[in-house]
This record gives C-alpha cells, structure tokens and sequence, in this order.
C-alpha cells in the first residue's frame, strides 16, 4: 500500500516536472529561432563589420540546455537520496490517517442516524467489510429472557447453519455478567470459531455480539486502524441499538410544553 502510494505520488511530481521544464524548454527553442533570425540580420546588414555583436549560435545554446538537463537530473537524484523517500512516505501516512479519521467520522455520523434496529446492524456489516475487510462474521444478538445469542446475519455462509450460544457457563458468561464495550488494548474473546467476539454495549447492557471469522481474500490481519474501528462499532453501535430498540417499541407521548416543564422541574 505505501509503496503504491509513493509511486502515485511520484508520477504525479514528474509529470509536474514535466510540464514545468517543458514550458520552458519551448521558451529557449524559441530564443534559438530569435537568435539565429537576428544573426541572418547583422550578417546581412554588414557581413564585414568586427564590430557586429557575437551571438551564440543554435549548437552552443543546445549545448547549454542538454547541460542543463543533466544538472536537472543529478540533482533531483540527490534530493531523493537525501530523503524525498521518507518525505512520501509520510505524505502517505497523513493521507491515510485523514482518511481513517474521516471513516471513523462517517461511520459515527451513520450510527447514530440509524432509526430502526436493522439499520444499526447493517450500518455494522457494510464497516466491517469494507472498512475493517472481514468477509466472514455472524451478528448475534441477546435473548436476555432466555440468555442465549441468536445469530440474525451472517457474511459468508448460511445464517439457519448457525446455532445459538448459550451465555451462562459458557467462554462468553464474562462478557453477559459484566458488559463492556471493547476497547484496544483489551483482551479479545475467542475460540476455536472466531478470531474474536465483539461486543455492542450500551452502559452496562449487552445488546449483541458479533464474531469476527475471516477476512477477505485480499487481507491477511487487522492493522493499526482496524482495532479503532473495532472499538468505535461496540460502543457507538451499541448505544445506536438501544436507542432504536427503544423508539421502535415504546409510544412516546407528544412534545408539549406541560410535558417538557415538567421533566425540567423535576429535573
């Protein structure tokens, strides 16, 4: 990916460079043809005179600008040498930070908009594969009558081929007794079906849990950004999910101004 980038970013300064020294390459040729018209002039106005003024001929001043070029190229060598590399390199490394922080941005932005419980869950789904590229996962979500995982959605296979789990006893009764939205740095929950559980919590309430099972063909392991979104879905996703949860199952009365002054004074 950087190597990609610096090689963008270096086609694009050549072609600058280009179209910058060839302005001026038309510039000198047009010289050499004003030079060469004003020496056909002096030759012909006096063809003997000492005193006429030398002007260079057309060869001295191809000379010059093939000179020119070299000097051009030599030191354009050394500045790479002497750390345009790293220079690139960092320009790419603010340009996929900027485009990082601006995902996260999105995404956040999205979570919250989501006004129906599916929203929220596809909203996670579309993140995790093109954002975080995991092409295998299950969205589970909490029976907390039953205390089980249903699974609801599944990338990369049968969602009715997927059992329930069990919370009680089982590898994720931790994260069912005390929830927590994860955060990097934290331990992953695993097993031999998941490179990890991510849990959607909102305050001390978990709402589902998603199992991260593969990624895309084209990636191999989460990197450095993929842990902050990772962090961003179960928490923002999880609030974004008892939110709609609420709205779509409660009648909420109508905005009055008894209504409102009474929650402020008993605020």
């Amino acid at each position: 990916m950087k190597d990609s980038g610096q090689k963008n970013l270096q086609n694009k300064t050549e072609a600058f460079l280009q179209e910058f020294f060839g302005s001026g390459e038309i510039f000198v040729r047009q010289l050499i043809l004003e030079n060469e018209r004003l020496r056909r002039e002096l030759n012909a106005a006096a063809p003997a005179s000492d005193s006429a003024p030398e002007i260079a001929p057309a060869s001295v001043v191809e000379h010059l600008m093939q000179r020119v070029a070299e000097l051009e190229s030599e030191i354009k060598g050394r500045g790479e040498d002497a750390g345009y590399p790293l220079l690139n390199a960092r320009i790419e490394e603010l340009e996929t930070e900027n485009y990082h922080l601006a995902a996260m941005y999105v995404a956040c932005l999205q979570f919250h908009a989501n006004k129906e419980p599916f929203e929220v869950i596809r909203t996670a789904t579309e993140i995790l594969l093109n954002f975080v590229g995991l092409g295998e996962f299950t969205v589970f979500v909490v029976d907390e009558e039953r205390k089980v995982l249903f699974p609801v959605v599944r990338e990369g296979g049968d969602v009715e081929a997927v059992e329930e789990i069990g919370l009680p006893g089982g590898s994720l009764e931790k994260m069912f007794v005390r929830p927590k939205a994860w955060s990097r740095g934290d331990p992953a929950y695993t097993d031999d079906q998941a490179m990890m559980y991510l849990p959607l919590v909102s305050g001390e309430r978990l709402l589902s849990v998603i199992r991260l099972e593969g990624f895309l063909t084209q990636k191999t392991s989460f990197e450095n950004n993929d842990y902050s979104l990772l962090a961003m879905i179960s928490e923002h996703a999880g609030i974004a999910l008892d939110a709609a949860w609420a709205r779509a199952f409660s009648n909420a009365p109508p905005l009055t101004r008894s209504a409102v002054e009474e929650q402020l004074v008993g605020a």
